[in-house]
């Protein structure tokens, strides 16, 4: 005859990896709980980002968030009707934005025309609403070949510069944190177009074209 202990022992032996199975079960729902807890504020924020957008600007898709920032500033540029002073491209991490300095400033200033004031912010609003992408934004002052000289502008380099320099402190004012931009001026050394053709005459159309202002918003990867 079996002892009755015998039958129990093997039963528990049968069983035992039922008990190592729901400890496996127990951990991994413990794990989700508490990833889904972690991430849940930043889902929120970048919910939040994305209704605030889509409410002034339209739809924007965080899965490629350059594509819905495009459409943001391009929305400002076209309610504006200044698609001829404004240019935007949109690459696979980056946009640039070029900006006529003949329509944003006064003529040989820094000094923005008070026209274009609206444009500016709405422009600096749509940038600030990108906090939830790690990016930074590069202003690049630009000018044709025409030398200055006045008092607060010596030469093409100081204006350059200091255009580039009031744009950014021009964002800063509109909440764009300080770290995320850099400003620099290249006065005539990087034209967008030759400023005199083969024979040395003077093209009028290209000097303007050549007065611009890049701001290029790239994506810290």
């Amino acid at each position: 005859m079996i002892p009755p202990h015998s039958h129990h022992t093997k039963e528990d032996n049968v069983d035992s990896w039922l008990m190592s199975y729901a400890d496996m079960i127990t951990l991994l729902l413990c794990f989700f709980i508490i990833f889904v807890s972690v991430s849940e504020p930043k889902k929120e924020k970048m919910t939040a980002i994305t209704e605030g957008m889509a409410g002034k600007f339209g739809s924007v898709d965080l899965a490629t968030p350059f594509q819905g920032v495009f459409r943001s500033l391009q929305a400002v540029v076209e309610a504006h009707q200044i698609l001829k002073d404004v240019a935007i491209e949109k690459g696979e991490n980056n946009l640039v934005m070029e900006l006529s300095s003949l329509a944003f400033y006064k003529d040989k200033t820094a000094e923005f025309d008070p026209k274009m004031l609206p444009v500016l912010e709405e422009l600096a609003n749509t940038l600030r609403s990108i906090e939830f992408m790690d990016y930074r934004i590069s202003v690049e002052g630009h000018t044709n070949d025409l030398p200055i000289a006045t008092g607060m502008y010596p030469s093409n380099w100081e204006l350059s510069t200091a255009r580039a320099a009031r744009m950014v402190r021009f964002f800063i004012e509109h909440g764009i944190k300080a770290e995320r931009l850099r400003a620099v001026g290249y006065a005539d050394s990087k034209p967008k177009v030759p400023n005199v053709d083969s024979h040395g005459n003077a093209i009028i159309e290209n000097r303007k074209l050549n007065e611009r202002v890049m701001i290029k918003i790239e994506q810290v990867l």
